[in-house]
């Protein structure tokens, strides 16, 4: 009977806590500024090297860096940053 009673108010309590933190994070969700700086894609170029493409507010930036170094390549037009997700490019291979 006190084994019962007790694992009554456990599940109680466990009830009320997952609430709580549900609440607390959707409160959190809608506090929390949606960040303007993303990385939107990667692409390695082996050991030394990458090309990322990284969005901030409505504008694109192609960027390419090494281990040591990081540097502003282009920044993408809506088509040309809409190309570079779909794979089609510029067409100059």
């Amino acid at each position: 009977m006190q084994t019962a009673r007790i694992a009554d108010q456990f599940a109680i309590w466990t009830e009320a806590l997952g609430e709580i933190v549900k609440r607390v994070f959707r409160r959190d969700r809608l506090f929390r500024a949606e960040r303007q700086l993303r990385l939107c894609e990667t692409l390695s170029l082996g050991q030394r090297g990458f090309l990322a493409v990284v969005r901030y507010e409505d504008q694109r930036f192609l960027l390419g860096g090494t281990n040591q170094s990081l540097a502003l390549l282009a920044e993408l037009s809506r088509a040309e940053a809409a190309d570079a997700r779909s794979g089609r490019g510029s067409g100059h291979e």
